[in-house]
């Protein structure tokens, strides 16, 4: 008996039990294969993720160091003190070896205020320092300090 254009009930049935499993779900195998291809790039996207973290945190120090590179140069340059008595001080820690170091965002800093000597004008180099490595700066500036001249009004320069 034939049905519907030559198909018999049988093979209809059959026809409507293939499509309604096609149609229900993944085979075991499909989920095998995706759940290897997703393992496959996750272990590339963990490790961009670690090291953006370090990267980070590298950032975060060099930022750290420069911020204070600069405050010990101005510190330095509002000091208003002249080339003599610069040299006089010589190279100076901040703060200094026998005190704790400075702890800024989880980190112990020190500061090497350096002046070059026989230049002129005096060349002077703030050097950052992790409080446990003193052989290595994170962060280094340098600068030229010459005397002020100040003109009294009614001088003038020759």
């Amino acid at each position: 008996m034939t049905t519907r254009r030559g198909f018999t009930p049988l093979e209809i049935a059959e026809k409507e039990m293939r499509d309604k499993t096609s149609l229900t779900g993944f085979t075991f195998i499909e989920i095998l294969i995706t759940l290897t291809v997703v393992g496959v790039l996750f272990i590339p996207m963990m490790q961009l993720f670690s090291h953006s973290l370090y990267s980070v945190a590298i950032s975060g120090d060099m930022i750290t160091a420069v911020n204070l590179s600069r405050y010990e140069m101005e510190r330095i340059k509002n000091l208003n003190l002249s080339k003599f008595q610069l040299k006089k001080q010589g190279d100076v820690w901040t703060p200094k070896l026998e005190e704790p170091p400075l702890k800024i965002n989880n980190a112990n800093w020190r500061t090497l205020r350096h002046l070059k000597a026989g230049s002129d004008p005096l060349e002077v180099t703030v050097e950052v320092y992790t409080a446990d490595n003193l052989h290595k700066p994170v962060a280094s500036l340098v600068t030229l300090i010459e005397d002020a001249v100040w003109i009294e009004s009614g001088e003038e320069l020759q």
